[in-house]
């Protein structure tokens, strides 16, 4: 009996360890919590054109929503003086059709 239950440990053990974290989830949390750049970049720069808008929710949290497209911030500015963050374009079906980071001067 105690052998089954060293092997049903064993195997409860190599699950947990096998399971990997989804970096953009991870990303995305980190920016939800701390608004860094490195987070909300590597987030841009995962997802592929054609995301929908529901899945940048997920990732994100709530944007700044503009019609055609999502605004997520940071709390800072850059060298213009204008604030920074990333700039989702939605097309029609509210897909992502162009996405950028840096300086919203507008």
């Amino acid at each position: 009996m105690k052998s089954h239950f060293f092997y049903f440990i064993l195997l409860l053990g190599f699950t947990f360890a096998c399971k990997k974290a989804d970096p953009l989830k991870s990303a995305g949390k980190s920016f939800q919590t701390n608004k860094d750049y490195a987070s909300l970049k590597m987030v841009l720069e995962g997802l592929e054109e054609g995301v929908d808008k529901k899945q940048l929710e997920e990732l994100l949290g709530e944007p700044i929503d503009m019609g055609f497209d999502y605004r997520y911030l940071l709390d800072s500015t850059g060298p213009e003086g204008c604030v920074v963050g990333a700039v989702f374009h939605l097309d029609g079906e509210g897909k992502v059709d162009d996405k950028w980071i840096g300086e919203i001067c507008e």
